[in-house]
């Protein structure tokens, strides 16, 4: 899964990523895992010699534009199509380094996000339908390119009303004709208020906050709030200093990983296990089948599925193990059809 951040020059984008990355990427990409501990415990019990964890692919490749002028966004915003997530990182800090707007107003420039989001969708559709026009003056099209120029048509105006297409309904059937044009507006995303470390712990007394949120709930957006310098120092501590560190702050926790499962959350997100010397943790779709969760470990497990072995992974770490709950007869057969719930394990009986 690809998460893109963006943000404007000086808005501390980078500066979160480099806290996320620990300093550790490549072009401004980073895979990172996802905090687990239940696999880290399944791992261990287990005695995997390897153990790989779940991880987002966050990105910081997108390249910076000049927000006085907004056609310089065209190029960021058309690869974040390529993203399955956004988290739009915005300056609630002052700094006389970043001076771009004044006075500071992450309200203000979300809202030129959300703007730009729409106007980038609009320029798809259109693009699109002019497309589908010169098809129709050749009369060869389908009546899948009919039934595809009407929902556009329909997405166009929605689009032009000033609503997003988060909660359009797109039948199944057009649904792999439309995948390609990565809408804006569709994309899961999360709001971050960068801020400064004097924010750090009273960040509910900060007005210019309280209006970023109204604007927020307006259009359905999770946020939250950090100060992506003082994750950063933090991370760089090592572990025994940490809690000290949080503790003189006033605060509870770091905000990475909060961050990390509301992308999670957003995404609509479960994940499942398959465990041994070679333990993995998966990230599937919720609502996936048992296949699905076969096709994400490998296709030539669906191709040749005959049936899986499931059992949530709680009760194999209760019962002390894979074999412990097989015995315990905790671990279920299912067919290709069983909705996965989040958190099992799974053991695929295929044949190829």
């Amino acid at each position: 899964m690809k998460v893109a951040l963006m943000g404007f020059p000086l808005s501390g984008r980078t500066m979160l990523f480099d806290a996320l990355s620990g300093g550790h990427a490549r072009d401004g990409v980073a895979s990172i895992p996802i905090p687990d501990p239940r696999f880290e415990q399944l791992a261990r019990q287990a005695g995997a010699k390897k153990i790989t964890p779940a991880a987002f692919e966050w990105r910081d490749d997108l390249p910076d534009f000049n927000p006085d002028k907004p056609e310089t966004a065209r190029q960021p915003l058309s690869l974040a199509r390529q993203s399955d997530a956004l988290v739009c990182v915005l300056r609630a800090f002052d700094s006389p380094y970043a001076p771009y707007h004044a006075p500071i107003d992450p309200a203000r420039d979300l809202r030129f996000w959300l703007d730009e989001f729409v106007l980038s969708d609009l320029q798809v559709i259109e693009n699109r339908l002019e497309r589908l026009t010169k098809l129709f003056q050749s009369h060869k099209e389908s009546a899948a390119d009919r039934a595809e120029h009407a929902l556009l048509r329909q997405m166009h105006a929605a689009l032009s009303a000033g609503e997003s297409l988060a909660a359009f309904e797109i039948p199944s059937d057009l649904e792999s004709r439309l995948r390609g044009f990565g809408f804006l507006t569709r994309k899961p995303r999360v709001v971050v208020a960068n801020i400064g470390e004097s924010l750090l712990g009273g960040e509910a007394r900060s007005e210019m906050l309280a209006s970023l949120q109204a604007v927020c709930d307006a259009h359905g957006l999770p946020m939250m709030s950090l100060c992506a310098t003082f994750e950063r120092d933090l991370r760089q501590l090592p572990d025994s200093e940490q809690a000290e560190f949080l503790q003189m702050m006033g605060v509870a926790e770091p905000a990475l990983p909060r961050l990390a499962r509301l992308v999670y959350e957003q995404l609509h997100l479960q994940v499942f296990y398959t465990i041994g010397d070679d333990s993995r943790a998966w990230l599937l779709r919720k609502g996936g089948t048992a296949l699905d969760a076969a096709a994400t470990i490998h296709s030539d497990l669906a191709r040749g599925f005959i049936r899986a072995e499931v059992c949530h992974a709680d009760e194999v770490l209760a019962a002390g193990g894979w074999k412990a709950a097989h015995k315990a007869g905790k671990v279920q057969l299912v067919g290709k059809e069983y909705v996965m719930r989040d958190g099992e394990v799974i053991y695929v009986r295929f044949n190829v």
